[in-house]
C-alpha cells in the first residue's frame, strides 16, 4: 500500500529553510507513516542533511539562472528541469505545501507542473510581504515558523514558544572543527558579513566589541570571502578568522560555538537550531524583528533608532556581558549541542527584545 506522500517546496534561503523544520517534525508527528519530501536548492540543502524527518531531498533546477544550478548551462538546465519534473510526478505525491510567508512565483509555477492533487501555497489575499506597506499595516505579523502551518488545518497552530528549528551537524566535520577551535574562553562566534546595507554592522564596531571584551572571549569570525577581511586587522587581539568552505562546514564550526552574535540573516536561525545562544542585531521595524526573531533558545535581540548600524557598540557588549555573567553561574556549554543556560526567560531593554543517527546520502537528489 502506498504511503501518504507529501511534497515540501523551499527554494530560497539557509534562514528560511532552517525556519521550515519545525513544520517538518510537526508534519511527521501528524503522520508518523508519511514519506516526507522536500525540493530545495544547491545552497539551502545541506540544512536538511541528517534529518530524521524526510525521506528524501530534491534539488530544484533554475531555468533562468542556471548558475544556482549544480551543473551550469542552459542546455543542462534544460535537460535537468525536464527530468526534475518527471521524476516528481512519478512519485504520485498526495500533498503538496509552499510554506513561504509570501507569494514565490518559481514555486507556484512549478508545483503545477507535478500533478499533486492537493497542493497549498499563500496567495496574495493570505501572503506577508514585509516591503508591502499595506500589509505590514493591515495584516497580522506571525513569525515565519508558523507561515506554513497557516496551510495546514490539520495540524493546531503552534506557539512559537513551543517551536524547536534543527539543524544536524555533520559529526566528522564537527569534530575537525572542535580541533581547530580550542579555547578554554568562552567561544563567541561573530558574523560580521551581510549583504543587506540595512542589516549590516559596520567592521569599525565589530573590532571595538571585540578590542572591549579581548581578556574575557575568544571571538572566531565568521566572513563571505567577498568582503576581504584581513586578519591584519584583527592583530593582537583575542580573535581568529574562521574559512569554511561549504555550508556544511560553517553548520560544522557554528556549533562549536557557545554563543553567537549576528545581524538579522541566516546565522540566526541556526544558533537558534544549535541551541546556541544568540544575540541578534535587527532594523528596527516590527516587520523584521518579530517575524524573524531567533527561537527556542536564548537571546537578546537589539534594535535602535532605524538601521542594524544604529545599535551601539555598548549596547551589544551589555547584551554580550549578560550572557558571560550566565556562563559564569551556570557553567553551561552549547557545544555538546545542549543549551548553555537552561530554560528560556524574558528580559526586555529599552532598545532590546530579549528572552533570555546518520541518514543515507542516498537521500539526495
Amino acid at each position: 500500500m502506498k504511503r501518504f506522500r507529501i511534497l515540501i517546496i523551499r527554494i530560497d534561503f539557509l534562514g528560511d529553510m532552517i525556519c521550515t523544520t519545525p513544520l517538518i517534525q510537526a508534519i511527521k508527528n501528524k503522520w508518523p507513516d508519511s514519506e516526507i519530501h522536500v525540493l530545495a536548492n544547491k545552497y539551502n540543502s545541506p540544512i536538511l542533511e541528517n534529518n530524521p524527518h524526510i525521506s528524501c531531498v530534491h534539488t530544484y533546477v533554475y531555468s533562468k539562472q542556471c548558475e544556482r544550478n549544480i551543473e551550469p548551462g542552459k542546455l543542462n538546465a534544460f535537460i535537468k528541469r525536464i527530468a526534475l519534473i518527471f521524476r516528481l510526478r512519478s512519485l504520485k505525491f498526495d500533498l503538496g505545501i509552499i510554506p513561504n510567508g509570501g507569494v514565490n512565483k518559481n514555486s507556484i509555477q512549478f508545483i503545477r507542473h507535478l500533478n499533486i492533487p492537493d497542493a497549498r501555497w499563500h496567495t496574495h489575499a493570505t501572503e506577508f510581504d514585509d516591503r508591502n506597506n499595506d500589509h505590514v499595516s493591515n495584516r497580522p505579523i506571525i513569525h515565519e515558523c508558523l507561515s506554513g502551518f497557516k496551510l495546514l488545518p490539520e495540524i493546531n497552530l503552534p506557539k512559537t514558544d513551543v517551536l524547536k528549528l534543527t539543524v544536524y551537524p555533520n559529526h566528522d566535520l564537527r569534530e575537525e572543527w572542535l580541533k581547530k577551535i580550542n579555547s578554554n574562553k568562552l567561544k563567541i562566534g561573530l558574523f560580521v558579513s551581510n549583504k543587506s546595507v540595512e542589516r549590516k554592522w559596520d567592521l569599525s564596531k565589530w573590532l571595538n566589541l571585540i578590542k572591549s571584551m579581548n581578556s574575557q572571549a575568544d571571538f572566531f569570525i565568521f566572513y563571505d570571502p567577498t568582503d576581504k577581511i584581513n586578519s591584519k586587522y584583527f592583530s593582537g587581539l583575542s580573535a581568529t578568522l574562521v574559512n569554511t568552505k561549504s555550508v556544511q562546514h560553517m553548520i560544522a564550526a557554528t556549533s562549536c560555538m557557545e554563543l553567537i552574535v549576528s545581524a538579522d540573516s541566516a546565522p540566526v536561525h541556526l544558533s537558534s537550531a544549535l541551541n546556541i545562544p544568540v544575540v541578534a542585531l535587527f532594523e528596527n521595524r516590527p516587520e523584521k524583528y518579530l517575524r524573524w526573531h531567533p527561537i527556542g533558545v536564548e537571546y537578546k535581540l537589539l534594535k535602535n533608532k532605524k538601521i542594524v548600524n544604529d545599535i551601539e557598540v555598548s549596547a551589544v557588549i551589555d547584551a554580550v556581558n549578560f550572557f558571560l555573567g550566565r556562563r559564569r553561574d551556570f557553567f553551561g556549554y552549547a557545544a555538546c549541542g545542549k543549551p548553555l543556560f537552561g530554560g528560556i526567560q524574558t528580559l526586555v531593554l529599552p532598545t532590546s527584545l530579549s528572552n533570555a543517527d546518520e541518514t543515507s546520502p542516498s537521500k539526495y537528489q
